[in-house]
């Protein structure tokens, strides 16, 4: 499998989602200094990660439960606003959502070094979502066997890929901003 553009059916809900997301104030943004909890953010004093703004909607499993599976938590008052945007995109694609690991709003500034490191979401099976609010120069790359496929970030594309393949993100130029609504699921 390799990345697979997902139509947007451009709804009145999702044209508001969108304004509300990309307003000024409306989201708490909370900082974090790496990609994910399986890279390292620095070797020596240079760095190697990216940091980034995030809103968690539903918070990822994390590796130190003692199941598998561990129950996802909901982390936010805006998760039933932008899971009802995931669904309808997921559904107007005839795509079934089993179940919803782990739902974020990421914002990306521009910063040293140029992409994150390449990571994997979560430790098992899983789909990767994304779905980019606006447009700017900070793509998305996968790693499929020796192949670095990329999709650029327009405002309102939609990507899915296998969750098992290894993932970074460019940042974006100086004064611009990535803003995606990234999900992992099954």
């Amino acid at each position: 499998m390799s990345i697979q553009k997902l139509k947007n059916p451009l709804t009145e809900d999702y044209f508001n989602y969108k304004d509300y997301v990309l307003s000024d104030g409306n989201i708490p943004w909370f900082f974090k200094n790496r990609t994910t909890y399986f890279s390292e953010t620095y070797k020596g004093d240079k760095p190697i990660d990216i940091g980034y703004f995030s809103h968690t909607l539903v918070d990822r499993p994390h590796q130190e439960h003692e199941y598998k599976y561990a129950i996802p938590k909901v982390d936010s008052s805006f998760f039933e606003q932008s899971y009802l945007i995931l669904k309808n995109i997921l559904n107007y694609n005839n795509i079934t959502l089993n179940v919803l690991y782990r739902l974020n709003l990421n914002l990306t500034l521009h910063q040293t070094p140029s992409k994150s490191v390449y990571h994997i979401d979560l430790p098992y099976p899983h789909k990767i979502f994304i779905l980019y609010l606006n447009t700017c120069s900070g793509e998305t790359f996968v790693k499929v066997k020796d192949q670095e496929l990329k999709s650029k970030p327009k405002e309102d594309k939609v990507i899915v890929f296998d969750g098992k393949y290894k993932h970074c993100q460019g940042v974006p130029k100086l004064n611009e901003k990535r803003i995606v609504l990234v999900a992992n699921y099954i």
